[in-house]
């Protein structure tokens, strides 16, 4: 256990050394002002089969399949023929970004602590690239219709792929960073953010998440005091890219491709493939306008409106016995920071 008396000298110190100005804020991402503006792009690539959707039973008519582009075709053949898929995009993004964080500015000490931060970047909807993809067949034949493949690379647009989820949380309790005094009541600051990204995007009819991804927010910009408010401007350059090899089997799904040899038909195929690597890549600026309110008054301790030497006492005895009340700057741990934020604030009272 702790002992109280090197805190109350401490204490003691600290408060005829200055009166430091520290103050808890609830801070709030303003949607309409903030946001992630910039490109993206992805690449997929996968392997497996294509086979006519005939079927003597439900669908006779069908078109059938099988490899190679010589010799007699069976009455009833429909043979899967090896195929390798890869899929592209690129696009620009403009969205909007909602979320928020805990602010804690020490003015005379010229420092401020970001806790729990979280942005969604995707606030006002999912975002959607047209895509397209690369077919490369082995050669083959199709009955119904009858047609001639030449196993050359085909591009085919496939529609969007559409990122549902982007979002980034504080993975670390506390972000210590600097402030340096502008004008009064106004003050740049900059502040590295240890984050995770997670992100979900659907492709074919299948979604895949991008979990737990390591992300830093590095954030330099404004933050003006007004009174009992707080506003804060900032800005980071992005660059993100992740390549995976997930190995997943895709559900079966339809593809009706164009004839070549003749041309002017369709013949209609099933896919069945393996998701063997994914790319992707994010290059923005990521913006944001945000506000926020003093935070109830975190020197009344004791929460009886009334800042006296109770609340010094109460916090005292949280402080000693390890408490998670005590945890003062929400850094999840009790150590002397939290002893000297609170100091800092029951001296600059409410």
């Amino acid at each position: 256990m702790p002992s109280i008396r090197p805190y109350a000298a401490l204490a003691v110190s600290v408060a005829i050394a200055s009166v430091s100005f520290a103050q808890n804020y609830v801070v709030a991402i303003d949607q309409s002002a903030s946001g992630l503006v910039g490109s993206t792009s992805f690449e997929a690539d996968s392997s497996g089969t294509l086979i006519g959707n005939y079927d003597p039973d439900t669908n006779p008519g069908g078109t059938r399949t099988k490899p190679g582009l010589f010799g007699q075709f069976g009455a009833t053949e429909n043979i899967p023929v090896p195929v390798r898929l890869g899929l592209e995009l690129a696009g620009p993004l403009d969205t909007e970004t909602s979320g928020g964080f805990g602010l804690f500015l020490d003015i005379d000490g010229a420092t401020l602590i970001i806790s729990g931060f979280s942005a969604d970047f995707l606030a006002d909807g999912q975002a959607s690239i047209p895509a397209s993809i690369s077919f490369f067949p082995d050669s083959f034949r199709t009955r119904n219709p009858d047609s001639s493949y030449i196993g050359i690379p085909i591009q085919l647009p496939i529609g969007e792929i559409s990122f549902s989820s982007m979002t980034v949380v504080q993975s670390e309790g506390a972000a210590v960073g600097v402030l340096t005094e502008t004008a009064p009541g106004e003050y740049d600051f900059a502040v590295v953010i240890p984050a995770v990204m997670n992100a979900e995007f659907e492709l074919l009819g299948s979604s895949f998440p991008v979990a737990d991804l390591p992300f830093a927010v590095a954030l330099a910009g404004t933050i003006t005091v007004s009174g009992d408010g707080v506003s804060v401007a900032a800005s980071q350059t992005i660059e993100f890219s992740d390549s995976q090899e997930p190995g997943l089997e895709l559900p079966e799904f339809p593809l009706d491709l164009p004839t070549i040899l003749p041309p002017g038909y369709t013949a209609h195929l099933l896919l069945n493939l393996t998701l063997d690597t994914v790319s992707s890549a994010l290059n923005g600026t990521f913006t944001f306008a945000a506000t926020g309110i003093q935070a109830t008054c975190p020197a009344d301790f004791n929460g009886d409106t009334v800042v006296n030497t109770l609340d010094f006492v109460a916090f005292l005895n949280a402080f000693v016995a390890q408490d998670g009340a005590a945890d003062f700057n929400g850094d999840t741990v009790v150590n002397t920071i939290d002893f000297v934020a609170f100091l800092n604030a029951f001296v600059a009272g409410c």
